[in-house]
């Protein structure tokens, strides 16, 4: 065997998918995991129906929450945790993960047939789980993994099928499975996805759309009314249908075409969520692997004439959900998540024609970044100069990531090769980064978590429902969010008993001097939300000041004069 073969072989392709595997299985407990606030909200409804015993209707702390989307997603996380009796991110965490590690198996499978070796098909199932979009999403309690599950899974069953053709029997799955993509997401996914099943079978018939009204039309309609009908079963088993229709349909999605400030048009061309960011969405969703994502679209574009009909089919489902979101008033670039299959087959296929010069700017960002996750783990462990913060092991394994993506440029063969290995090495880099953060020191003291037993416990936070991950932190308290600027006007009224959580640097001792607090635990935390102010005193170099904080369960106690206590 040559010297470079082995990195296009069946066991090495088979190795770095089981790797990808485990990245994204590991650590699914972790507070500080790559996510969306949205997640917490989500968590909080999924609770608080599960609580009440009953499928519907969906609940939520704050009535313009309740029904913030279809409850697809929250029946998941109800069912996956026995009705919160193994409330965990753990438990709520891992069908989604499934899916994704699911949705990579069906992307290996299309390249495969494509492309026509297992190689082609499992790069192209590597390239969708180093798709940081994908990590970031695609691993934690959101819509965006079974969403792409059921929206993709249609064009695969199509792909697979000899004559790519629709036929009734098949209409009628792609009616059910859609149904459950609404579910999941909105029924407005209806739309592209029926569109780009017309598309498709019009494209099939030479556009002869005389001939498709006759023979395809039917079907479309058929499978659409279908899936409408399966979203309905929301509709027809809540108790509260005013509700759906004045919270999901009236605000959730006919609410996107508000403009709400400035002009429809202005805001489409230079407001938060113009095209142009939106268009972006392709490379912020692709993360390190933007270069060869734009370098495929590049490829694709100037060979189109030789593009397969198959890959046409992709590109079809691609263009049809860009197309799609570009309307609403708000664009985010996680609408474009249920494209990214289509774009990570088409990256298996066209992965040996992109430059190497282009795949050499993954792995050098991807060593970058893991330079700078080691870089932070050695200023955690000198700024907590009194524990062992890091293994032996962890500090083998980021120096090992660094290792491998500055010895994958040494060759090319080896830059090709290990290109999508060394993305899936930096999530894995950034696991090891956060253990001490969800440890021991990342975890109150069972003395704090006994002391806020069935207390309320005050939580100051810019984010709806942050103090949902207190329920996990502190089980069996009772977290109350207020805004950060209220705290002092909270701590000046409080009583005595009152429990609180304050944040403070690393290394800042002032709530020891502290006389009417009572300091009952602390935990090492990371902080993910700076100011304008913080991120430019990080950018001059006092990193550890902002990045890092010790977080404190207090106590109130009522006179001035008592001293503070620690345990």
């Amino acid at each position: 065997m040559r010297g470079d073969a082995f990195m296009v072989s069946g066991w090495f392709s088979a190795a770095c998918l089981a790797l990808a595997a485990f990245v994204y299985l590991n650590a699914l407990g972790s507070k500080h995991a790559a996510t969306n606030p949205d997640e917490l909200l989500y968590l909080q409804i999924a609770r608080l129906t599960a609580d009440t015993g009953q499928w519907l209707p969906l609940q939520a702390s704050q009535d313009k929450h309740r029904n913030t989307k279809p409850p697809g997603l929250f029946w998941q996380g109800m069912v996956s945790t026995n009705w919160g009796a193994h409330w965990d991110l753990l438990h709520v965490r891992y069908p989604n993960a499934l899916y994704t590690l699911v949705v990579a198996a069906m992307v290996l499978v299309i390249g495969r047939k494509l492309g026509g070796s297992f190689a082609c098909g499992a790069t192209g199932a590597l390239a969708y789980l180093a798709l940081f979009g994908v990590y970031r999403h695609g691993r934690v309690f959101l819509t965006s993994a079974p969403e792409t599950f059921w929206l993709f899974a249609p064009l695969c069953l199509l792909l697979l099928r000899p004559s790519n053709k629709l036929g009734w029997r098949l209409a009628a799955a792609f009616g059910v499975i859609l149904g459950i993509a609404l579910l999941y997401k909105s029924l407005a996914m209806a739309i592209p996805a029926a569109a780009t099943a017309a598309w498709w079978t019009l494209h099939q018939r030479d556009y002869r759309l005389g001939e498709w009204v006759r023979t395809d039309a039917a079907k479309i309609i058929f499978l659409s009314l279908l899936s409408l009908g399966i979203f309905g079963l929301w509709f027809w088993l809540d108790p509260h249908r005013e509700w759906i229709w004045q919270d999901f349909i009236l605000k959730e999605n006919v609410g996107k075409f508000d403009a709400q400030e400035g002009s429809y048009l202005t805001n489409a061309l230079w407001g938060k969520h113009s095209i142009w960011q939106y268009a972006a969405g392709w490379a912020t969703n692709a993360g390190l692997l933007a270069p060869a994502v734009l370098a495929v679209f590049v490829i694709a574009w100037c060979g189109r004439d030789k593009i397969t009909q198959p890959e046409k089919l992709l590109w079809i489902w691609i263009i049809t959900l860009f197309v799609f979101h570009l309307f609403p008033n708000l664009r985010y670039e996680r609408y474009l998540l249920p494209a990214m299959p289509a774009v990570a087959v088409l990256c298996g296929l066209y992965w040996e024609r992109i430059p190497r010069w282009v795949l050499a700017l993954t792995i050098f960002s991807a060593g970058v970044i893991s330079a700078g996750l080691l870089a932070g783990a050695v200023l955690l462990q000198k700024t907590l100069t009194t524990a062992i913060v890091y293994s032996a092991a962890d500090w083998a394994a980021l120096g090992g990531v660094v290792f491998f993506s500055l010895a994958s440029l040494a060759r090319t063969a080896w830059t090709r090769a290990f290109a999508l290995p060394s993305v899936i090495l930096v999530y894995l880099a950034f696991a090891v980064f956060l253990r001490p953060f969800d440890g021991p020191l990342g975890t109150y003291p069972d003395t704090a978590i006994a002391a806020a037993f069935e207390h309320d416990v005050v939580v100051p936070s810019p984010f709806y429902a942050k103090d949902e991950i207190y329920r996990l932190l502190l089980p069996g308290s009772a977290p109350k969010r207020i805004r950060e600027k209220q705290l002092a006007d909270a701590l000046a009224a409080g009583k005595s008993g009152d429990l609180f959580v304050l944040t403070r640097p690393l290394n800042d001792v002032s709530l020891a001097n502290e006389n009417r607090l009572i300091i009952l635990g602390r935990r090492l935390n990371l902080q993910d939300y700076f100011t304008g102010e913080q991120t430019a005193d990080m950018l001059r170099g006092d990193v550890a000041r902002h990045l890092f904080a010790r977080e404190f369960l207090v106590q109130l106690q009522p006179s001035a004069s008592a001293p503070a206590q620690q345990k």
